[in-house]
């Protein structure tokens, strides 16, 4: 067994859209797809499934059943694998771990993953505490906290209330009572967003204008497009100018 059975680089999501409006479009952004509904970057991969289940990730571990014992242990069981060889937190089925999350080098890289989570509690509770993410920094606008978590391949974004408050995570009804975190969105890197909003916009996409993103040195563009099943921004970041 690995001294660190954890060790979470890479990001497998799943999310739920149409399949052929779907495949046009993650061709667009990623390129040829590497199987049937299923792309790959070079820190992530994304699965596309037509059903209406919400949208998940699992990270790459470097022990699969050595890290599912260590969750069981701090009380975060995880289901038996899917057809990909995943397996979901039982309490938290927006999370999930796997032997090998299907990156590709030399694909176009995920900047960052978003989750949200009830409350800033919980969120340290469950990413760092549970899952050993370090936690770089929080920010905070009005009643929501923005916490960022570094993987060992990406960043991880949580958006949440703040001690005491609490946002929508995505659930209804009992299942959001059962339900604490969810999959919000995601944001994939590139070097020149003027060149990317260009030829996605004359590939047939739909995006908004690029604009100053909140993280200092930054722009983005949001990719208005549903059928993507999973909120989607491109992200540009400057040199920084000490490199």
């Amino acid at each position: 067994m690995s001294p660190d059975p954890l060790s979470l680089t890479d990001v497998a999501i799943t999310v739920a859209a149409a399949p052929a409006a779907s495949a046009e479009l993650y061709t667009a952004l990623l390129g040829a797809p590497v199987g049937p509904g299923h792309w790959a970057a070079s820190n992530a991969s994304v699965t596309v499934r037509g059903d209406d289940e919400p949208a998940w990730a699992a990270f790459q571990v470097a022990d699969l059943p050595g890290a599912a014992a260590l969750l069981a242990r701090r009380g975060r069981d995880v289901s038996g694998p899917d057809h990909a060889g995943a397996r979901r937190l039982v309490s938290e089925p927006a999370l999930g771990i796997v032997a090998d999350a299907g990156a590709s080098a030399g694909a176009p890289a995920l900047d960052h993953v978003v989750f949200t989570a009830a409350s800033v509690d919980a969120a340290v509770a469950l990413f760092a505490g549970c899952l050993e993410l370090n936690l770089r920094l929080i920010r905070e606008f009005g009643e929501l906290s923005q916490l960022f978590f570094r993987s060992g391949s990406t960043v991880v974004e949580v958006l949440a209330g703040q001690r005491g408050a609490a946002v929508d995570t995505g659930g209804s009804g009992d299942d959001q009572d059962r339900r604490t975190v969810g999959l919000w969105g995601v944001a994939w890197r590139c070097a020149d967003l003027d060149s990317e909003h260009r030829r996605l916009t004359q590939a047939g996409l739909e995006l908004s204008e690029i604009r100053t993103g909140r993280k200092p040195g930054t722009r983005v563009a949001t990719i208005r497009e549903h059928a993507l099943g999973t909120p989607t921004i491109l992200l540009e970041q400057a040199p920084r100018p000490d490199r």
